[in-house]
């Protein structure tokens, strides 16, 4: 029998900022990173943390929760509901992964892939994949630092029988998105670099040979790289980002 609110130490009449702020509070103590010597024990009150706000801190299942009689939500089956379940569900939510993820950046913690799938997803048989996308309905290279969180089922995100179920269940294709990044390099003399100069570069797109001005500034260092967002590989609409790499000599 689990008492959400008594975990999060707040009370039944709690608004919604209270208990985000007794999350954040109890998160940030029990952050395995913050438990060096005793992750194992910090894991799973982190853990225990994470399902009480994921339930508390969702107006709909706060309400179903209520109506339980509490402990009858978690691991008894109310509602179909179990502690992977809600984990599920509040971490395929992109408002929701986007906000924890923001905390926990800020804090210094992590809460990345790796993180989540050994910490909450760990012999579940359930794969947590992040993909970075601009529009669309397939994922693919970051290209516009928007993150659409996506929750895999199977043995592994590259598996077929994992791509099929999540293309089945959700209409997503999970095939590793085309790497549409490209670099090119700019050798500069010392002085040049000191300086800085206008260089001239060319690129290919679209079955076309261009040519652009790159403006290197004053006191760039050599193996500095200048990000040309969109200027990279086209597929299917979609471009990628061009990096020029300056060296020096």
């Amino acid at each position: 029998m689990k008492d959400y609110y008594k975990i999060l130490g707040v009370p039944d009449d709690a608004g919604p900022e209270d208990i985000r702020n007794a999350f954040r509070k109890l998160a940030f103590q029990y952050h395995p990173d913050k438990n060096p010597g005793h992750e194992k024990e910090a894991e799973a009150k982190f853990k225990e943390i994470n399902e009480a706000y994921a339930v508390l801190g969702d107006s709909a299942k706060r309400r179903q929760y209520d109506m339980s009689g509490k402990g009858q939500f978690a691991g008894a089956g109310f509602g179909g509901f179990s502690q992977q379940d809600i984990f599920r569900d509040s971490f395929a939510n992109q408002a929701t992964f986007s906000d924890l993820s923001e905390m926990f950046r800020q804090a210094g913690l992590r809460f990345d892939e790796d993180f989540l799938n050994n910490v909450f997803f760990s012999g579940q048989n359930v794969v947590f994949k992040t993909y970075n996308y601009g529009g669309g309905a397939s994922p693919q290279k970051p290209n516009t630092g928007a993150t659409a969180p996506f929750l895999a089922f199977g043995t592994g995100i590259g598996g077929k029988a994992a791509r099929f179920v999540v293309k089945k269940l959700f209409g997503i294709d999970l095939e590793p998105p085309p790497d549409l990044d490209a670099e090119v390099e700019i050798r500069l003399k010392a002085r040049e670099a000191a300086a800085g100069v206008e260089r001239e570069i060319k690129i290919k797109r679209g079955g076309e040979k261009k040519k652009l001005m790159v403006k290197i500034p004053a006191g760039i260092r050599s193996g500095t790289r200048i990000r040309l967002k969109g200027m990279g590989k086209q597929n299917n609409g979609r471009s990628g980002d061009l990096y020029v790499r300056v060296r020096v000599f």
